[in-house]
């Protein structure tokens, strides 16, 4: 059978339409160097043409159609363009054959490597598929198997699991596995130090490869036999580690943390995809636009060059005359001087966009940002934001050229609420903000003004889970739409420079990355403190401080403690004696309030008179609870957006208690006796999938502390309040039940503070005689109520009893 060209045509032999198409292609090369090519244009001059083409683009459209006697299509018809429908014009851009599926990884998750993660991109789209940090400071949260690697595996065409993946670094790429082998057993030793292993096990799919790694933990050594092509099967023992961090991963990863079954067919897409939103006379809309883009999304992309940090991505569309490339090139560390604020948490990419037709066409393209960053802790974590609307796990943040810095809820890009954004401004920076790590684009241009782009729009780039997710658990994104601009056929292409920052929310690191080398327009406007930034800020510094010299967090929350209460013991010294003195005063205070029982303001003169014969001033313990609380509030939005404290120990991370003080402490896990709603923790009486034991030893402090501060009750009322008051402090440990393990052991450490002083200060004596009258004599001149009792509690007579008697 005689193969098809690339429309289909039959009526020559193949050889000699490729002869003809090598003829002519030579022929117009040599025509365009007789010619003469124009200079490339300079970053500036692209953006002056991108910045007058695009003021009116449907005017534009009409002027370039008509200079390049391009006609646009009829209304209602579906016609091919005038690139497509005109051979003459898209016989430049023969397309090749298509490629075969690759995955691509640029960098290492080795921490002594020179690159601070690993990428891995897919030919298909070529888009990013998966980020992971190397620094062993950022590690998975709610994985807790050993890490192999991402082998990217499938079910090979026998039975087994086969690799398409080898990353750099990983365990896998140091026991020597490589691209193409096929896993076909698989065998866990449980105990490293005794030697026990499990039965070993055959695999007939990747399915089962993942299950049986998922059993894992990591420091333990797993025997695989591999099957190789043209050797003999042999066993690859490996030690597995710690998982590392996907800062960016298949969002079907994030699904299946909260909505398992749905994971198992949700769709997930690559961060970094490009689509055309214009070529010559076509827009979004029109179906040779629709085609190209479904293409260039789901199609393979040849892979020109690749190398451990950098590869070139092309895709030809020979119908419309375009040729799209993408280079991806990943940051490296300097030979000496790294440190945590060293800026190399980017890669770069570099978008190209030629016109291989032989007419002028106008071009415009848009970019898809990053999506898939992590949601770790979603069952208790709580973002806040700039506005008073409910912020998600991941939010899109915009900012422009002397513009503020803009927020934009999860919630708000769920329900459409978001209009497009800066038509005509010029854009600094765009992104998506988690809780401690952020994936930002910044435009590389010539000036900060510099206007290339037409719009920015928020969206959710997968689908929408819909059911019961919450909507702060979505995978908010955006797109990043290019001014077109008229390219002449065979010459300069419009090429665009990104840089892409993914990595953590460190201040001095967000510092670094100023767009235009502006320090006013650095990435730093994710970190948000709240209100209370003024309280928070301070006491990170102490607690960094603290951390620097004895190497845990947990005891520098206790030191803090110290501090803070310390520097409050003339007021907490006060308020204690004050509360002491209160006990003393109650029984007094009892016999006013009954002898003036109906008359409120002679009793509040009484209460005065009391008080300043036994110089007592009642308002006064409440100021130590003033000044803690924004040392509380602080403290707590402290945990939520330091990086420093996700993943602090209190003890060690090789256990899950209070492996992580921004988290909560995680003593027992029950979620094999709970329904997944518990387990997500969605509403308040939702616990979620762990017991917490230190909010219980805080509410069991907290009503220690009152018990000993509270006087016995001498009346009703009064026993009403107190039992109330335990009531309240049940609720009150359900609200702090899923907090983080930083601030429960905070509240532990002030409470037994405070006990200490209540156990250690002397108790006040009041002055000789300040009472009205002893707690057990007589009121003087006791003042009729009306009522049958008397102020102290006995039967008051009648007039005519005594007579009666």
């Amino acid at each position: 059978m005689t193969p098809r060209g690339p429309r289909g045509d039959q009526s020559q032999p193949f050889d000699q339409r490729f002869l003809l198409f090598m003829l002519l292609s030579v022929s117009i090369l040599m025509m365009f160097g007789g010619l003469g090519a124009p200079p490339p244009v300079e970053p500036a001059a692209q953006g002056a043409a991108g910045n007058v083409a695009n003021e009116n683009s449907d005017e534009f459209a009409d002027e370039l159609a008509e200079d390049a006697d391009i006609a646009k299509p009829s209304a209602g018809k579906t016609e091919l363009s005038a690139t497509a429908s005109d051979p003459d014009n898209a016989i430049a851009a023969e397309e090749g054959p298509a490629a075969e599926p690759q995955k691509v990884g640029l960098g290492s998750v080795d921490p002594e490597a020179p690159y601070r993660m690993l990428i891995t991109l897919d030919n298909v789209g070529a888009g990013v598929e998966r980020v992971e940090l190397s620094s062993p400071d950022y590690r998975d949260l709610d994985d807790r198997s050993g890490y192999l690697g991402r082998l990217g595996a499938i079910d090979a065409p026998t039975k087994g699991a086969q690799i398409t993946l080898v990353g750099r670094g990983t365990p896998a790429e140091q026991a020597g596995l490589q691209v193409g082998d096929i896993i076909t057993s698989i065998q866990v030793t449980k105990k490293a130090e005794e030697g026990q292993a499990t039965e070993k096990n055959s695999l007939t799919s990747a399915a089962e490869l993942e299950a049986a790694l998922a059993t894992t933990k990591p420091g333990q050594t797993v025997r695989l036999g591999v099957s190789r092509t043209g050797a003999k099967q042999r066993s690859v023992e490996i030690k597995l580690i710690r998982q590392t961090l996907d800062l960016i991963r298949p969002e079907a990863e994030n699904v299946r943390l909260h909505s398992p079954a749905l994971a198992e067919t949700y769709r997930s897409v690559g961060s970094l995809l490009v689509g055309l939103t214009r070529v010559g006379s076509l827009n979004t809309d029109d179906e040779e636009i629709v085609e190209a883009n479904r293409r260039l999304a789901t199609e393979t992309w040849n892979v020109v060059e690749a190398d451990e940090q950098s590869v070139t991505f092309s895709k030809q569309l020979a119908d419309l005359g375009v040729t799209i490339e993408k280079r991806y090139v990943l940051a490296q560390l300097p030979a000496e001087g790294v440190q945590k604020a060293t800026p190399a948490y980017h890669f770069d990419l570099q978008v190209s966009v030629r016109n291989t037709g032989t007419r002028a066409q106008a071009i415009g393209y848009e970019l898809t940002g990053p999506n898939g960053l992590p949601i770790e802790g979603h069952w208790y974590a709580y973002k806040v934001g700039r506005g008073f609307s409910s912020y998600g796990l991941r939010d899109v943040v915009v900012r422009y050229a002397n513009d503020k810095f803009t927020q934009i809820s999860c919630a708000s890009v769920v329900k459409g609420d978001v209009d497009p954004m800066g038509q005509g401004a010029p854009l600094a920076y765009v992104g998506v903000d988690a809780q401690y790590f952020a994936s930002i684009i910044m435009p590389q241009k010539p000036t900060l003004t510099d206007v290339r782009f037409s719009e920015v729009r928020a969206v959710l780039p997968t689908a929408d889970p819909g059911g019961d997710v919450r909507d702060s658990w979505k995978n908010a994104s955006f797109v990043l739409s290019r001014k077109p601009e008229k390219l002449e056929p065979g010459a300069a292409a419009l090429v665009d420079d990104y840089r892409i920052f993914a990595g953590p929310k460190l201040p001095e690191l967000l510092a670094e990355y100023r767009v235009n080398d502006d320090p006013n327009h650095a990435i730093d406007g994710v970190l948000y403190y709240g209100w209370f930034g003024w309280a928070a800020r301070p006491m990170l510094g102490l607690l960094h401080i603290f951390h620097s010299i004895f190497g845990n967090y947990g005891i520098a929350i206790i030191l803090l403690t110290v501090v803070v209460r310390g520097a409050m013991f003339p007021l907490s010294k006060h308020q204690q004696q004050s509360m002491q003195k209160m006990q003393l005063l109650k029984p007094e205070l009892d016999r006013i309030t009954e002898r003036y029982k109906s008359d409120a303001q002679k009793r509040a003169a009484a209460q005065q008179e009391l008080f300043r014969k036994n110089n007592y001033n009642p308002a006064a313990g409440c100021l130590p609870m003033f000044i803690q609380l924004p040392i509380f509030i602080g403290l707590y939005r402290a945990l939520a957006v330091d990086v420093e404290l996700r993943q602090a120990p209190l003890f060690s991370d090789a256990i899950r208690f209070c492996s992580n003080l921004a988290a909560p402490d995680m003593f027992y896990d029950w979620s094999a006796l709970t329904p997944r709603w518990w387990d997500n923790g969605e509403g308040m009486i939702a616990l979620g999938p762990y017991l917490n034991l230190l909010p219980i030893l805080s509410v069991v402090l907290f009503l220690v502390q009152s018990k000993m501060t509270m006087p016995e009750p001498t009346n009703d009322q009064m026993r009403l309040q107190q039992q109330m008051m335990k009531y309240m402090m049940g609720f009150m440990g359900l609200l702090l039940f899923k907090v983080a393990s930083g601030l429960a052991l905070y509240f532990i450490a002030s409470s037994l503070w405070g006990l200490a002083e209540r156990k250690l200060l002397p108790r006040p004596a009041l002055p000789a005689g300040a009472l009205a009258a002893p707690a057990s004599a007589p009121l003087d001149k006791p003042v009729r109520t009306g009522g049958n009792k008397s102020p102290r509690g006995g039967r008051r007579g009648k007039p005519g009893d005594k007579k009666r008697r």
